[in-house]
């Protein structure tokens, strides 16, 4: 009997039960560890290298299976293309946002790039309007004249402490009112308002998400694409500066800068400025309602203005005090105070003044403190005139406004009072909105077409005038540069800016002037009433003989072989050459005789008048290389002439010899109250006080005289005594009258922009320097009937003589006509020794002329009076 071992028994690490194995089975597996291949007796491979641990579990007596090979679970096809569609969308939408962010940011930051200057909150204080001020002429206070401002605003600033908090939280309460917590951007709004513009419609109406941080940034950047691809963009720039402002900035900065600049009607801009125009009060002053009523017209500026829509203002006012009663800012007895108030605001808009169109006298102090700047600076015009606008400056001007006011409505010349019109057709290449055109008799327009095609129009041009008045002192009072209502800004100031010949007005403050100063000359001297050139001298062309015999071209050497191409010069005022009697000098000035002013410019020197002219008088406007001549420097026939201003300064002379710069201003402060600017006006002594009184007294006789050119046309000023002179340019081109009182020295000029013969268009009668000197008579008695008595300062140097009115000598007491002088007192003529026959009046040379009548010298040709 064989006797088998008893099986072994193995147990699972489960606690199942043991499966029985055999010993040479063990004995195998053992082998196989050893590292031998071998085979169970069912065919079965064991894997030793596993744990037992991972070997399947069998029933017993059941043979093992091989394990399968794990599967997927089955998915379906459409499924899985779906979310595998999903996955990759979902991947690019990550990526393409990515892109997005940073094509955002990139776009941000090169869009803003040039921020520092916009947003610069420190300085921005310094964009406001400049103002002029001037004194009151009645009480001697400082007055808001002007205000220098561009076309698209005017602003002047107020610190946050002196904007009343009533003020500050009607913006706040209806604009913003989590301004104080929010960093600048309210997202949940902004988010509603985008969703509501790009994607659906869930509000009624268009919703704003702008903080005061996002208005601030629209009013300094003036970036106010509204829609679209291009509205979304600049929101994304508002919320990136918005962002960037509240972080570099308090939030009183930032108030402080909106109620600055935030705009109201017309070019009003902040709370300042809407002020003074609404309600005539400084800021400070406001009370509730007025707070809220300016801080309504911001809402819609047009909707609610308060002149053409003051019940939709009352409205909106109302509901703004109701938002700050709701959030507790006033309470709800101020409330209804305050919405119970009318509207009541400084000046209706039916008689409010157009303050947009400046003065004549702004405009040309405009100009010269732009010039200013530039010097200061080194600058472009357009640099300084950017500077003047926005700079905050305070410039103290030098008009007085009365009398600008009362030469404003002269000028108006209303129904032609002073200047005739005297209307002509001018042709043009083109044709302006402010033109009166000439049209043919069927409507359309009056042309011509030139050989080379150039198309001429026509249109009807009237006469023009310009009128500036100086004090002593050099300063500019009033100046008017056109006739009619001033339509524009900035348009041409004939009085400041444009240089017309001057015909005689040049006499006395060249030949004349100079010919007493040098002592060449004096009251009483005898000068021939005759031409300086005759034609035998062969001196002067006859240019109209040259020019209609084909001599023009020829030299003066070859034109001497024909007698009847020169001509004597100069001739008087309507063509005659004198009578070639001796006639004293104040009887040639008197009269403007063109004759005795050249004889007198001939003793004197060309050259030396004329740098008297250029460098004492600052006549600067003459030509140096072609106004070098007596006609130019005592004719007046000069390469382009002088501006009225420049004139009216040169004859400051002739109250006590000194010249002072014209100047429209004194100084200019910047926005702290520090002199940025002192006007660069000199002052000098032109003339000697003797001479300067002798010449007052010879022009004088021009409006006093019988034989003056403005005889008896002087100005009734309780008394105060004047002086004048007229000038006539050639073909009456230029009419001119230069006048002086004791209190202000004026310059008139009249004629056409381009120069045309007056006597074309008028008569004879009204082409005449009258004219001027009626609107300067005009004028003065306005100006000076309220003012003291005032004299003319008399020089100790100068004396009263009697002269011989036939010799122009010191009277002798056998003088049979004798006259009274005004002589320099280290200049005195000779005693007259001539024997003149029997004397009928024996006269002391010495003697006053109260003690004796004086004799008044009537020239034999009196044909030109109210001439030149």
């Amino acid at each position: 009997m064989k006797i088998t071992a008893p099986r072994a028994l193995q147990f699972t690490s489960m606690g199942q039960e043991a499966i029985p194995i055999s010993s040479n089975e063990m004995r195998k597996i053992h082998r196989g560890g050893e590292g031998s291949s071998s085979q169970s007796a069912a065919g079965r491979k064991v894997n030793v290298s596993q744990s037992r641990r991972e070997q399947p579990v069998r029933e017993p007596g059941k043979p093992g299976k091989a394990p399968k090979e794990p599967k997927e679970k089955a998915k379906h096809p459409i499924l899985r293309f779906i979310g595998r569609t999903i996955a990759t969308l979902l991947c690019l939408g990550i990526m393409a946002g990515s892109l997005l962010a940073v094509g955002m940011v990139f776009y941000v930051v090169q869009a803003t790039a040039n921020d520092g200057d916009l947003l610069d909150l420190d300085n921005i204080q310094l964009s406001q309007s400049s103002v002029v001020m001037a004194n009151d002429p009645d009480t001697g206070a400082q007055v808001e004249y002007a205000t220098l401002r561009s076309s698209n605003s005017h602003r002047v600033w107020a610190d946050l402490e002196q904007i009343p908090t009533n003020l500050q939280y009607a913006f706040i309460c209806t604009e913003d009112k989590d301004f104080y917590n929010e960093p600048g951007v309210n997202f949940k709004r902004t988010i509603g308002a985008m969703v509501n513009e790009y994607l659906l419609p869930i509000y009624s109406s268009k919703q704003g998400a702008s903080t005061l941080e996002q208005q601030l940034i629209k009013n300094l950047t003036d970036d106010n694409s509204a829609s679209g691809i291009e509205g979304a963009l600049r929101k994304l720039r508002e919320i990136y500066r918005a962002l960037c402002l509240s972080r570099s900035y308090s939030k009183e900065t930032i108030l402080e800068a909106y109620l600055n600049t935030i705009s109201f009607t017309g070019t009003i801009q902040g709370v300042q400025t809407a002020a003074n125009e609404y309600f005539n009060k400084d800021v400070s002053e406001l009370t509730l309602w007025e707070c809220a009523t300016i801080a309504s017209i911001t809402k819609n500026p047009t909707n609610y203005n308060p002149y053409t829509n003051p019940e939709n203002l009352i409205n909106r006012r109302n509901f703004i005090m109701y938002n700050m009663w709701q959030q507790g800012v006033i309470s709800e007895e101020d409330y209804r105070n305050a919405a119970a108030q009318p509207l009541t605001l400084a000046e209706d808009d039916s008689v409010k003044k157009n303050t947009s169109v400046t003065s004549y006298f702004t405009d040309a102090l405009f100009q010269e403190v732009v010039e200013d700047i530039m010097a200061k600076e080194g600058i472009s015009e357009a640099d300084a005139q950017k500077m003047l606008y926005t700079g905050g400056f305070t410039i103290e001007a030098t008009v007085n406004t009365k009398l600008q006011s009362q030469m404003e409505n002269l000028m108006l010349n209303t129904n032609d009072a002073y200047f005739p019109a005297g209307w002509h057709e001018e042709e043009v290449t083109s044709i302006s909105d402010d033109d009166v055109q000439v049209m043919n008799e069927d409507g359309t327009p009056k042309t011509r077409v030139a050989e080379d095609g150039t198309v001429y129009y026509y249109r009807n041009v009237r006469t023009q005038a310009a009128m500036v008045t100086l004090d002593y002192d050099g300063n500019v009072v009033a100046i008017v540069g056109g006739l009619g209502e001033k339509t524009k800004s900035l348009s041409l100031n004939r009085a400041y800016s444009v240089e017309r010949q001057t015909g005689s007005t040049i006499k006395p403050i060249g030949a004349y002037a100079l010919g007493v100063e040098y002592g060449l000359v004096n009251w009483s001297t005898m000068l021939n009433n005759s031409p300086l050139y005759q034609k035998q001298d062969m001196v002067i062309r006859d240019e109209d003989y040259c020019r209609k015999n084909g001599l023009m071209g020829l030299s003066d050497k070859q034109l001497r072989a024909y007698p009847n191409a020169w001509r004597s010069w100069p001739r008087n005022y309507g063509g005659n050459y004198g009578d070639n009697s001796d006639v004293p000098l104040w009887n040639g000035l008197a009269r403007s005789l063109n004759t005795i002013a050249v004889r007198v410019g001939d003793l004197v020197g060309a050259s030396n008048i004329f740098n008297f002219l250029y460098n004492t008088l600052q006549l600067t406007t003459l030509d140096p290389t072609n106004d070098v001549g007596l006609a130019q420097m005592v004719m007046g026939s000069q390469t382009k002439g002088v501006t009225p201003m420049a004139l009216a300064a040169a004859f400051q002379i002739f109250y006590d010899g000194e010249y002072t710069t014209p100047h429209l201003y004194t100084r200019v402060l910047d926005r702290d109250g520090n002199i940025y600017l002192e006007n660069n006006a000199t002052s000098y002594q032109a003339l000697t006080s003797d001479t300067a009184y002798v010449m007052n007294r010879l022009l004088k006789n021009v409006l006093y005289s019988s034989v003056g050119t403005a005889s008896g046309r002087y100005p009734n000023s309780n008394g105060m005594e004047a002086f004048g002179k007229t000038g006539t340019a050639s073909d009456e081109k230029d009419l001119w009258f230069v006048g002086g009182t004791p209190y202000y020295v004026t310059a008139v000029w009249w004629g056409y922009d381009a120069p045309y013969d007056m006597t074309r268009t008028l008569t004879k009668q009204q082409a005449k320097t009258r004219t001027c000197v009626m609107a300067w008579k005009a004028l003065m008695e306005q100006a000076q009937a309220d003012l003291p008595y005032k004299a003319f300062p008399a020089s100790s140097g100068v004396v009263e003589r009697r002269y011989c009115t036939q010799s122009g000598l010191l009277a002798g007491s056998s003088c049979p006509s004798t006259a009274v002088g005004y002589y320099r007192a280290d200049d005195l003529p000779d005693t007259c020794t001539y024997s003149h026959g029997a004397s009928t009046q024996a006269a002391d040379p010495a003697a006053p002329a109260e003690e004796a009548p004086q004799q008044t010298v009537i020239p034999t040709d009196t044909s030109n009076l109210d001439t030149d």
